[in-house]
């Protein structure tokens, strides 16, 4: 069990940010700068259109950001007119953060971009390392899919 934990920490130390480095990071600089939004805000976008409405308190979970910068990016993405702040019906303290139409078209061109940058990765694998590639991404979403891992 020791090697198994061993393994996976350093496969994460070591794989993921290298992913997230080389497939997301590099194009989420580059898009954010164009669409005068930081990194952190597209992120937020992007979260709040797959995942719908949620409460500040989670988007800081969520993101991993204090509070206090949370609230100066929400008021920033709501004065661009790509957020809006609503009290939660069933908690009058909470404030939950929507997505309006103008946010959901940048995270979707975001996306989409980001999708075909992607594809141009993968597409100068070969055959047999795309089906590898699949296969592991299949096998390690259902692993952590199940309810002992979570």
């Amino acid at each position: 069990m020791k090697c198994i934990v061993s393994n996976t920490i350093e496969f994460l130390s070591t794989t993921f940010p290298k992913i997230y480095s080389s497939l997301y990071l590099e194009y989420l600089k580059q898009y954010s700068a164009t669409y005068n939004v930081n990194k952190t805000q597209l992120r937020a976008l992007v979260f709040i259109k797959n995942n719908g409405a949620i409460s500040m308190t989670d988007l800081c979970a969520k993101l991993n950001i204090e509070k206090g910068s949370l609230t100066s990016m929400v008021d920033d993405l709501t004065e661009k007119g790509y957020v809006i702040r609503t009290k939660d019906l069933l908690d009058r303290r909470k404030y939950l953060i929507s997505i309006t139409e103008k946010g959901t078209i940048l995270a979707s061109d975001f996306m989409d971009k980001l999708s075909n940058k992607l594809e141009e990765k993968l597409s100068k694998l070969d055959e047999n390392d795309r089906n590898r590639y699949m296969e592991a991404i299949n096998t390690l979403q259902c692993i952590l899919n199940k309810e002992e891992f979570n």
